[in-house]
């Protein structure tokens, strides 16, 4: 028997060479889910909204850069435009850097929209979270509960009641110093309930905490003055390197990188472009290639700050930066009339 298209089978009450028309369904059948899905959470606010959008775009990171990329860098999560990554060592961190715009053009594309407009990196592994949210939160309402529950519970000694009593007993008036007695009967049990659920005071602030060392309010203090410190060194001895300064400074490569970093973003926007003889500009230079005032010539000076052209400071007129080949071939000219030396500490010309 032969078989026609739907378009072409014979009907009994179609005439020869004529056809029947092909009908269409008024109920069109079920959506797909890839589309109720984003109506459902559209219709739950705009709020909500982003943050179905941000979870599904960080997802799918391992199509956006790839398995190999994806072992070493994990997405965090998204802070306002920013897009915060955590690198397993420092050279991702590099690699991660110079693929930026490619990156940042592939995670917009998946999102639809500009979701993210610069990567921003965190050290800490901590918060590398993304289908655990979850559990966290379930895991902080039960270590809530339990604070409940041991405050209830809790009971203070008479020797206790009479600390607090006595805390108290300079407040003449009656009615407030019922008050602060009540604060600090309350305060004592708030204690006594963290120390049975195992937390400890801090060695130097005294703050009740859970884990080792210091509290985290200490360990941030300590870490911002070991990064003053490095700043300091750097700007003492701007060529110096991570091998140089853990000598003298408890640090991390992280750190000195990012205050070399920092430092130099601060340098070159207090440096117009041109400015090649300045202290402040070998300065930059000695800092930003970690080299020594000996080894500075006016070749590498040209060569790095042209490279920095686009952190430097703006002039008040507008001017078009030149092309590299120009910069160079000025140095060359200049190098073959005159056959002085080129050292940070030699004067303007």
């Amino acid at each position: 028997m032969e078989v026609f298209p739907y378009s072409i089978r014979k009907n009994p009450y179609f005439g020869e060479g004529q056809t029947m028309k092909r009908s269409y369904r008024r109920n069109p059948g079920m959506e797909k889910i890839n589309q109720v899905i984003p109506k459902s959470i559209h219709a739950l606010g705009k709020k909500i909204e982003r943050t179905y959008q941000e979870r599904f775009v960080l997802a799918r990171w391992p199509e956006i850069v790839g398995e190999g990329i994806a072992s070493h860098v994990q997405p965090i999560g998204i802070e306002g435009e920013k897009l915060l990554l955590h690198a397993s060592v420092p050279a991702w961190r590099n690699e991660i850097t110079l693929m930026q715009m490619t990156i940042l053009a592939r995670f917009n594309t998946f999102a639809g929209f500009e979701m993210v407009k610069e990567l921003a990196f965190s050290w800490k592994k901590g918060d590398i979270v993304l289908f655990q949210a979850s559990g966290r939160v379930q895991e902080e309402a039960d270590e809530q509960e339990a604070y409940r529950k041991a405050l209830r519970e809790m009971t203070l000694t008479e020797e206790e009641q009479e600390a607090c009593e006595r805390s108290v007993s300079l407040v003449s008036e009656e009615r407030l110093r019922k008050k602060l007695r009540h604060i600090s009967q309350r305060r004592k049990k708030r204690e006594k309930a963290l120390l049975s659920l195992g937390e400890k005071p801090c060695p130097q602030c005294g703050k009740l905490f859970s884990g080792e060392g210091v509290c985290p309010s200490c360990t941030c203090r300590e870490r911002r003055e070991r990064r003053r410190s490095v700043r300091r060194h750097l700007l003492d001895l701007p060529w110096a390197r991570y091998a140089d300064i853990k000598d003298h400074l408890r640090c991390t490569p992280a750190m000195v990188a990012s205050e070399r970093t920092r430092l130099v973003q601060e340098l070159a926007r207090r440096i117009e472009f041109g400015d090649w003889e300045s202290l402040e500009a070998k300065t930059l230079v000695m800092l930003y290639r970690s080299l020594r005032p000996e080894q500075l010539t006016e070749d590498v000076v040209r060569r790095t700050l042209y490279d920095l052209r686009r952190e430097m400071a703006e002039g008040t007129v507008f001017r078009p930066f030149p092309k590299r080949s120009e910069v160079m071939k000025k140095t060359a000219k200049r190098g073959a009339k005159s056959g002085e030396g080129f050292h940070v500490s030699a004067p303007r010309r």
